[in-house]
């Protein structure tokens, strides 16, 4: 079944070619392994913060700048138009000591105001709330909350 012909003929550059492919496989190899460890870090930091994210949802509902005064769960949309720089500095002071964070006031298809600028990664969650559309209307909405590490 099997031979011993030791007379054979090798190429000088034969080896090369395999050489070639076999770094080739190990560079696709490693970049394959670095993107999924990036996809697993970026996971990880969602699933630990997003109870974070989801109570500061919770503070921000009940926050004097933005609900109506006679009612601290219902948020004013008169309220949340009329903040100012000063206005979003302070509750960046007061609730964002460890992370950045923006948020969305949002009646689908009647109302939706965004109150500062984000990054492109971070952690959302929302919250169901009551928004005051003016002093009559009151809608079931939400009051959506993203976060970044600074």
């Amino acid at each position: 079944m099997f031979t011993s012909d030791e007379q054979a003929v090798v190429e000088p550059n034969s080896d090369l070619v395999a050489m070639a492919l076999a770094v080739i496989g190990f560079v696709i190899f490693i970049s394959v392994m670095a993107h999924t460890y990036q996809v697993y870090q970026d996971k990880t930091f969602i699933v630990q913060h997003y109870d974070d994210a989801a109570s500061l949802a919770g503070l921000l509902s009940n926050d004097p700048l933005l609900t109506a005064p006679e009612r601290p769960g219902l948020i004013d949309a008169s309220r949340v138009e009329e903040l100012g720089i000063g206005d979003i500095n302070e509750l960046k002071d007061r609730y964002g000591t460890r992370y950045g964070f923006s948020f969305k006031v949002e009646v689908p298809q009647i109302y939706s105001k965004v109150v500062g600028t984000s990054k492109d990664l971070g952690v959302s969650a929302s919250i169901p709330v009551t928004i005051r559309l003016n002093e009559v209307e009151e809608m079931p909405g939400t009051l959506t909350v993203k976060i970044w590490e600074k």
